[in-house]
């Protein structure tokens, strides 16, 4: 039973992720934003708990990835594919949504095919990825100032967000993981840990474009490894 501990927890995120797809669809783009965070918390948990318990498997693997392709993938397209065409009627804009799973595929056979486990990423993860586009939803509601709202809310912003995420997706550079059984190791991970529950305090979810383009940046000047 120990060994399928994490299993289960994978296949729960899994199907928030399905759930996501669905509400979308229904238009309740809150919840299926919402959902997707379910499955960043669910996607953290199942790898720690795989580590720590001493279950991970090259099984467990290749479930996390399809689980991974399902919440940070597919949902995260559908979710801003129906959500473009409601706020913008974009039919163009709306297709470029393709490129979130088509990218986060490459991405995750990219993973799968290497042999070596590394302390550290190769190009932006697909979690990451889903969160950032799972955000901008909850951003257009919950955001006061009009101001940013409208710069992070347009055709514009959201093209330069799906075609330069897709691309930092397969990057070669190297990003760093912040898995929490190895944190209390790094001092510069932890005191990122803070500046972000920080950033999210004061800026709620607005604040998920800003850490994520701190991350980018720490990563690509090596300021953390």
């Amino acid at each position: 039973m120990k060994k399928n501990i994490a299993h289960i927890i994978t296949l729960t995120s899994l199907a928030l992720g399905l759930l996501s797809i669905i509400t979308s669809f229904k238009g309740q783009f809150e919840v299926a934003s919402y959902l997707i965070f379910g499955c960043l918390f669910l996607d953290v948990l199942d790898g720690t708990i795989a580590r720590y318990l001493k279950t991970c498997s090259e099984f467990g693997k290749q479930l996390d990835s399809l689980s991974d392709f399902i919440g940070f993938g597919i949902a995260p397209a559908i979710l801003m594919y129906n959500f473009i065409n409601v706020e913008f009627d974009n039919p163009i804009l709306s297709h470029t949504t393709l490129l979130i799973p088509i990218f986060s595929a490459l991405r995750l056979a990219k993973y799968n095919s290497e042999t070596t486990q590394k302390k550290y990423f190769t190009g932006i993860t697909t979690p990451v990825n889903g969160l950032l586009f799972s955000a901008l939803v909850l951003i257009k509601n919950q955001e006061n100032n009009l101001l940013i709202s409208t710069i992070l809310i347009n055709q514009c912003t959201i093209l330069i967000l799906i075609v330069s995420m897709s691309i930092l997706l397969i990057t070669p550079i190297r990003t760093f993981n912040l898995r929490f059984d190895e944190l209390t190791k790094d001092k510069k991970k932890l005191f990122f840990i803070f500046i972000s529950i920080c950033i999210i305090y004061l800026f709620n979810f607005t604040g998920i474009p800003i850490l994520i383009l701190i991350y980018v940046l720490l990563s690509v000047f090596k300021l953390i490894n």
